[in-house]
């Protein structure tokens, strides 16, 4: 295992080296790596957004991913130690993570980060060790958490995945709202020196921007979770998905909310079926999919109901909302 014990600045070019020795010596991430050169991508325009929608065979298993306990019961956690491959190695990060490389990637510097204890996945343990990973990359990389009825493909063992910064379409257009509006106080739910919140609607998805200083965001997160929580009546962890990323010390934070893990044409019989299980990236705006025929025929309008089925809908954002608004001031 490579001994690097602290998360400094450089993380982001420690975890390309990272990479690139283990792609030397792990012939199956060599050749997924090699393949991601191949996978077609085209993009699709959703109204004022854009997204891009992947064709990437590679990421058959963990899009078909059999998530229910049974399933889970039945097969050995591909995330704990005693179970990886002898070739794959891993990147120490705090005291309790270890950084991995993901051999189905989707994007570039796919990473995987997994506790070091088998333990379910949860947002709440997650979130801080998520926005210091995603602050000390500064940018480098951006650092998801899919909830465990919202594209974990491991709901029993907790863990975050990393893909290069920069390549998420939402990302970028929060970064870009921030950089047109943030003289506007008009245009956020709440904007102080340490945190800006603001809302993302459009695409049939709704978003809640955060930025800041890295505690201000994570209460920030927080506070929108219990306030989602109460709205769709589950208190403990609602569905939803996370995007880290920063900039000189200063953490975004995007909150997808949703309202199911797949859509209905996932589990629709032949010919109508299409196999998209969407997860942070999907949501983000890189849209997978693991059969040539459906990176075919999808276009925009498919894509949006995709969205709209498994997003919060657009008429509860407003509760959630008001009540965020009411938790932000306390922060």
């Amino acid at each position: 295992m490579l001994d690097d014990r602290s998360a400094s600045p450089s993380l982001g070019e420690k975890l390309a080296a990272f990479l690139a020795w283990q792609e030397q010596c792990w012939p199956r991430l060599a050749r997924a790596r090699s393949q991601l050169q191949d996978v077609r991508t085209r993009r699709l325009q959703l109204r004022s957004q854009q997204v891009v929608l992947q064709w990437n065979p590679g990421r058959a298993v963990s899009t078909t991913a059999a998530v229910d306990q049974a399933s889970i019961r039945a097969r050995p956690c591909f995330l704990c130690p005693s179970n990886l491959p002898p070739e794959e190695k891993g990147l120490p990060f705090e005291r309790d993570w270890v950084i991995l490389a993901n051999p189905a990637p989707i994007l570039d510097r796919h990473l995987v980060v997994a506790h070091r204890e088998h333990r379910p996945q949860a947002v709440r343990p997650a979130l801080r060790p998520m926005l210091e990973l995603a602050r000390a990359c500064d940018g480098a990389q951006a650092v998801i958490y899919n909830g465990p009825s919202s594209g974990a493909s491991a709901p029993d063992h907790l863990h975050l995945q990393a893909v290069e910064g920069g390549s998420l379409p939402a990302e970028l257009a929060a970064w870009q709202y921030l950089d047109l509006h943030s003289a506007d106080p008009g245009r956020f739910i709440l904007q102080r020196p340490s945190l800006a919140a603001w809302t993302a609607a459009g695409s049939a998805r709704s978003i809640f921007c955060f930025f800041g200083e890295p505690r201000a965001v994570i209460a920030g997160v927080r506070a929108c979770i219990d306030a989602l929580g109460m709205v769709v009546g589950e208190p403990e962890e609602p569905r939803l998905n996370l995007l880290a990323t920063a900039r000189t010390g200063r953490v975004l934070a995007l909150l997808f909310p949703r309202a199911a893990h797949r859509p209905a044409c996932y589990h629709a019989p032949e010919p109508e079926r299409c196999l998209v299980s969407p997860g942070a990236i999907d949501m983000a705006g890189v849209v997978v999919t693991v059969r040539e025929r459906d990176f075919e025929r999808l276009d925009a309008l498919r894509v949006e109901a995709i969205y709209g089925e498994t997003s919060l809908p657009l008429s509860r954002l407003g509760r959630v909302q008001e009540l965020l608004s009411r938790r932000l001031a306390h922060v």
